[in-house]
């Protein structure tokens, strides 16, 4: 009996470490003549220059991760060295095959077209044998459409085979709608497949994914002690932190729950990133979470949690030229792939101050968006977030818990088209 994928699947930006299980999915199908025209299986060593031509910010690679396991892989690549094509991008999905027919590929697939915008490709291709139905089917399913034909292109094992190339013209990244509203236009007539849409549904499939894991009853534990955030934002935290390209930067960590939620995530993702939280200190009236002194309760608590030597904790305002220089010191020329906002209601200053040091497609999570109008953060912070959805500059993806924004930091490139 196949494994079932376990409920908690994510899928993140390949790293180096990866390469061995990518090269064991690649070389299960080469006896299968369906998948890849290599008719040898290759090595490691073998595919390790081409694996590092890839870069997250125009070809990614991301893999499928489920329990610690790569399961599937997804490449982009480019179609043709000329200029003229630089906005078209082939796309290859592989599935271990214990995982096929598991919705792993479609996931992959769906992201990729999420994706793809804001990493300046206008269209995907998918070179695709004649004879592999599942995949031809997979890519017509989301939207694909049958671009070009080559008959008997290929000799497998003394059989000649046919070559499809399906393709998608990726969407604009935004239109207007009646009364000016913004909305996603259609990849194609019949497809629902929209920038942002298949994101947004990624991100509740994983909320939904993240419940039935222990990190579920782990941050529950510290949204109890440590935060008001909703568990449903810190959950996001977590696995923005596990799965992003890039740092983490957090301005306004108060007693350390987000800040808690975000070292879980770089801990589990078995890479080195670095997480900076920004805390001035000072003490504040709560019922529950109540402190005369934010800088000793939010040391005492990532020491009990024992994240102290993830973090790396800048005491001062975030706007301050001291605290910027120590952030930008900290990163060195590295970007962040996680930005947290929950301080105070100057939103847009605390983004501008740090915009030079995020990465395309950075994650952000920016609280005190929604809330009782006595509130004196909300009006000011939601106002200084719509301005910059407005502008092209944050690309929103849902709100979550009580009053927390979620989007992205779509980048120059894709702000400029």
């Amino acid at each position: 009996m196949r494994n079932c994928i376990s409920y908690e699947m994510i899928i993140r930006d390949a790293v180096e470490a990866d390469l061995p299980a990518i090269v064991e999915i690649y070389n299960a199908t080469v006896p299968t003549r369906m998948v890849t025209a290599e008719l040898e299986p290759t090595s490691v060593e073998a595919r390790l220059p081409w694996f590092l031509e890839h870069s997250p910010e125009q070809y990614p690679f991301w893999v499928a991760e489920s329990d610690g396991r790569v399961i599937g892989w997804l490449d982009f690549k480019k179609f043709l060295p000329r200029c003229a094509y630089r906005g078209t991008a082939e796309i290859s999905v592989y599935v271990d095959e214990e995982f096929r027919r598991r919705g792993v590929g479609q996931r992959l697939l769906e992201q990729a077209i999420a994706r793809a915008p804001s990493l300046g490709i206008t269209a995907l291709v998918g070179l695709i044998f004649g004879h592999n139905e599942p995949s031809l089917k997979l890519f017509e399913r989301l939207g694909f459409e049958h671009w070009a034909f080559f008959p008997a292109i290929a000799q497998l094992d003394g059989v000649e085979r046919d070559l499809v190339v399906l393709g998608q013209h990726c969407p604009k990244r935004r239109s207007r709608g009646p009364g000016g509203r913004p909305f996603y236009a259609r990849t194609t007539r019949d497809s629902p497949q929209v920038h942002g849409y298949s994101d947004s549904l990624s991100l509740m499939h994983a909320l939904m994914e993240y419940r039935h894991e222990p990190i579920h009853s782990e941050l529950l534990r510290i949204r109890d002690k440590y935060s008001m955030l909703h568990l449903d934002v810190l959950i996001l935290i977590y696995h923005f932190a596990k799965i992003c390209s890039g740092h983490i930067l957090e301005i306004g960590a108060f007693v350390g729950g987000a800040t808690i939620a975000a070292a879980f995530g770089v801990r589990d993702s078995g890479q080195n990133k670095k997480l900076i939280a920004i805390e001035p200190g000072g003490s504040v009236k709560h019922k529950r979470l109540g402190t005369r002194n934010i800088l000793r309760d939010l040391e005492r608590n990532l020491a009990r949690q024992r994240v102290s030597e993830i973090v790396t904790l800048i005491k001062g305002r975030s706007f301050d030229a001291a605290t910027i220089r120590a952030v930008h010191e900290t990163l060195g020329p590295d970007k962040i792939g996680l930005l947290i906002l929950d301080a105070d209601a100057a939103k847009r200053r605390d983004i501008e101050c740090y915009s030079d040091k995020l990465a395309d497609n950075c994650w952000m999570v920016i609280d005190d968006y929604y809330g009782a109008d006595s509130n004196t953060k909300i009006t000011p912070s939601r106002a200084d977030i719509d301005a910059l959805v407005e502008a092209g500059w944050l690309e929103p993806l849902g709100f979550y818990g009580w009053s927390t924004w979620v989007g992205r930091w779509p980048g120059r490139a894709a702000r400029d088209r």
